[in-house]
């Protein structure tokens, strides 16, 4: 479906309404988190973008679990992503001394040259984590501060991009992989949707929400019911976590059907992260990093 600016915002206020309320997150935190999604919410209302038909793969390759647009295909806004990360700066010095300090850093780096956003953004898409890990020793107190920085700059851009992409799929073919159909990026956190519990990913790099099969490890592919269990905590009702005993990897899901709450992927990963705790203290790990660089 095209993008509802203002369906988007009145879901992304009553989520960030339901996150104040239960105070799941250190109120600085939220600061910062609610300032970011809004500011992105912003850049994505105002982004408009149309993807030829010729800059997608072959629907038949994709089908057989190539990407419909490789990530280094993704045509960037590079001046829409630079005026949003100066808002997010905005934001971090507004936030905990810790913070701040670390984005004086940053800035720093850009101003002498030794960094500069283009090759930041290109990192990014090319899932280079080395380049993050090496420069957050220079800030030690916010190791991951530059890496949230780019991610949330891009990702509006990234999202338009993939729905754009995604609108050329044939509406009449199943996707039969865990995997984004757009980019092949794995995905970042599963929800239940509906009656009959239709199950849909959100992936980890352009953020498209996809139907995929409920049964099955969106890692690995494993559908042996022997190997995929379930397991919940009672402190953060509405979720749970598939883990796969195949690949030792986990994926949370939300499931508000009978809760009457709203569900926003990205926020509900944040909210849900004492479930993130439990699974990688018994031993299964998520191949990605939330939507927050972390």
């Amino acid at each position: 479906m095209p993008f509802n600016a203002v369906q988007a915002n009145r879901l992304l206020e009553k989520k960030l309404a339901d996150l104040s309320a239960k105070a799941v997150l250190p109120a600085a935190m939220l600061f910062l988190v609610a300032g970011t999604v809004r500011a992105q919410l912003r850049a994505r209302a105002a982004d408009r973008v149309e993807i030829a038909p010729e800059m997608l793969e072959d629907v038949e390759r994709t089908l057989c679990g190539a990407p419909y647009l490789p990530r280094d295909r993704f045509p960037l806004d590079r001046a829409q992503a630079a005026a949003l990360f100066g808002d997010l700066t905005g934001l971090v010095r507004q936030s905990e001394p810790h913070l701040a300090e670390a984005l004086s850093i940053i800035e720093a780096a850009l101003a002498g040259g030794s960094l500069s956003l283009d090759s930041a953004f290109a990192h990014h898409v090319a899932g280079d984590d080395i380049f993050f890990t090496a420069f957050g020793e220079k800030t030690p107190n916010a190791p991951r501060l530059l890496n949230f920085l780019i991610q949330a700059a891009l990702a509006p851009r990234l999202a338009a991009v993939a729905e754009a992409a995604y609108a050329h799929f044939p509406k009449d073919r199943s996707w039969n992989f865990g995997h984004c159909p757009v980019c092949a990026s794995p995905p970042l956190m599963a929800r239940l949707v509906d009656k009959v519990g239709e199950r849909r990913l959100t992936c980890s790099f352009c953020q498209l929400e996809y139907r995929a099969k409920r049964l099955m490890c969106p890692y690995c592919g494993e559908e042996d019911l022997k190997m995929l269990e379930i397991f919940t905590a009672a402190e953060v009702p509405g979720y749970f976590v598939h883990v796969c005993l195949r690949c030792k990897r986990y994926i949370k899901t939300a499931d508000f059907r009978e809760l009457d709450r709203p569900s926003l992927p990205v926020l509900d990963d944040l909210e849900s992260l004492t479930l993130d705790l439990a699974a990688q203290g018994q031993g299964f790990g998520r191949p990605v990093l939330s939507a927050w660089g972390f």
